[in-house]
């Protein structure tokens, strides 16, 4: 998967691909608890720029009309000369932290839905069956694997609402106050299910249909 890792050293395929996502659906395999080892998306707004699977995918079509909006990027970007500094760990968690904090704080989604015109805009969710509500209000993925939500940043997941340059955050409750002394430093990687949402502040809910590896 074309994803940044958080607190990575190496490139995360080396590890992986031995035990390849046995029985597909690679995107569940990759947020259990013994293969994510407390890694985390740092660009979830950043899509996979082009995707075939809109033809005889495993989804049956069920997200055709989202994927067929993915248009390949034509920009050819020379990675290895820009400065991506503000990527390492601690930098992106300061700097992320004040982002969301600041963000203005809304309780519905339609509000969500009318501020976002004009500043960055956060909603808290309370359990995994509440941000599937959510979700589905602003058209995104609903899934969690192992209590992660999908592109999930400490729990925080990122919506690119309309077409302004603000961003709708999704937080659970404990993104209050002060940034907690183990935000960003993968401070829940050994953490079953229950307790990774207790960590985060969140009730249970119901659970979801379980894949076997």
């Amino acid at each position: 998967p074309r994803r940044v890792w958080d607190g990575v050293d190496s490139h995360p395929n080396t590890a992986l691909k031995s035990n390849w996502a046995p029985n597909g659906y690679w995107d569940d395999w990759i947020r259990e608890p013994s293969i994510r080892l407390g890694r985390q998306v740092l660009r979830p707004e950043v899509s996979r720029t082009y995707h075939f699977g809109n033809i005889h995918g495993v989804s049956q079509n069920d997200v055709q009309h989202n994927i067929n909006q993915i248009l390949l990027d034509r920009v050819d970007v020379q990675w290895e000369k820009e400065d991506l500094s503000y990527l390492k760990p601690e930098w992106f968690a300061e700097s992320y932290w004040r982002r969301v904090s600041n963000a203005k704080l809304v309780s519905t989604e339609s509000d969500a839905k009318f501020y976002i015109a004009h500043s960055d805009v956060r909603l808290v969710y309370t359990s995994l069956s509440h941000f599937a509500t959510m979700a589905l209000s602003f058209d995104i993925m609903t899934d969690e694997k192992a209590g992660m939500v999908r592109t999930g940043y400490e729990g925080i997941v990122e919506v690119r609402y309309g077409k302004g340059e603000f961003i709708l955050f999704l937080t659970p409750p404990y993104v209050e106050g002060s940034s907690p002394s183990n935000f960003g430093k993968k401070a829940w990687m050994n953490l079953d299910k229950t307790a990774l949402l207790q960590s985060f502040g969140l009730s249970e809910s119901e659970e979801n249909w379980q894949f076997s590896w």
